[in-house]
């Protein structure tokens, strides 16, 4: 009776194994690419501040299936959908189970949202013979997300491991990262295809209200 009368109730709450998995393995990509491509790595993130950067970046080919974007963008993937998992059953437990099967399904939600919108930005275009300023806005799209994956990792390490107190207020900045990926890819795409002046305001404007703002709507209103 002693005993338990002297044991202090923790407020760590555990998570399933397969979270700390999928936090170490996202750890050890970013690692990887440190120790081994450190020289693309930080190209990538100077890219993500300095427009001069991303335009030296946007012109090598191949420059999306190098290594390091790969990595990069498997790493926003894995990151991006185990915050959205803790998001929902942080607000809603009962809402969807939070099991690893679950963890697959947003995984394969955000990467069917992504490929779908990567390939019509590619037929569009083809279409319209705009191959280049698709190439560009693909480009921009994929270096904002591989940034922003690497600040989700603290993220979903406090909101998975910390105090229940402080859950809320991660969740909240892991939305608010969101939230900025989504102005800052969609505002740094905008200028750079208005800039190359071969897309005009109302096209732009059709495509972000079909590809970015109503499939976001449509989201938010599902969840």
């Amino acid at each position: 009776m002693t005993l338990l009368q002297n044991i202090i109730p923790s407020n760590y709450h555990f998570q399933p194994s397969w979270v700390m998995v999928i936090i170490v393995l996202s750890v050890m990509i970013i690692g990887y690419l440190f120790s081994a491509f450190n020289s693309r790595f930080v190209a990538v993130v100077k890219a993500f501040f300095t427009a001069r950067f991303a335009e030296q970046l946007s012109r090598e080919e191949h420059s999306l299936s190098h290594p390091s974007s790969v990595f990069l963008s498997l790493n926003f993937l894995m990151t991006s959908s185990l915050f959205i998992l803790l998001a929902i059953y942080s607000f809603d437990n009962s809402f969807i189970p939070f099991s690893f099967p679950y963890y697959l399904l947003v995984f394969g939600i955000v990467l069917a949202i992504y490929f779908i919108k990567i390939i019509t930005l590619k037929i569009l275009g083809f279409i319209f013979d705009k191959t280049h300023v698709v190439n560009e806005y693909i480009f921009i799209t994929y270096l904002v997300n591989q940034v922003v994956g690497i600040a989700f990792i603290p993220v979903i390490i406090f909101v998975a491991y910390g105090q229940p107190s402080f859950v809320n207020v991660f969740v909240y900045i892991g939305i608010s990262l969101f939230a900025l990926e989504f102005l800052i890819r969609v505002g740094k795409g905008a200028f750079a295809v208005l800039s190359s002046g071969e897309v005009t305001l109302f096209y732009l404007l059709l495509y972000l209200c079909t590809l970015e703002i109503l499939p976001l709507l449509l989201g938010w209103k599902l969840i």
